[in-house]
């Protein structure tokens, strides 16, 4: 994750949420992970961006209320594509992100032709 963040010019947060955090109830599909990193970051995951490349990651994402970028890195598209993700890319390249104030603006790339 450290390194699409960083390739899409964010820097990865100092709050970190793993699988094996103690004060999860339950891991992915289930929204928990998600839900805990917005709370210690102090947002509401309505105003979130997940970028996700596994099924259960992208309905945990879905099903925290966050906007959800589906990268087809370690699934083929048709293993993705029927998870719920608003937006699924081939590439993080795909993905242009703008600083515009206090806020980031994101725009889906077309996928390059072949």
């Amino acid at each position: 994750a450290y390194g699409c963040m960083t390739r899409v010019g964010i820097t990865p947060p100092e709050v970190t949420i793993t699988a094996d955090d103690k004060r999860l109830k339950a891991g992915k599909p289930a929204p928990d992970p998600f839900l805990l990193a917005a709370k210690e970051l102090g947002f509401d995951c309505k105003r979130c961006v997940v970028f996700e490349d596994s099924p259960s990651g992208i309905k945990a994402g879905v099903a925290s209320g966050a906007t959800v970028i589906a990268v087809c890195t370690s699934h083929e598209r048709s293993k993705i594509e029927n998870c719920g993700a608003h937006y699924i890319v081939d590439t993080m390249e795909q993905v242009r992100v703008t600083p515009e104030g206090d806020r980031l603006r994101f725009e889906i790339l077309p996928t390059p032709s072949a």
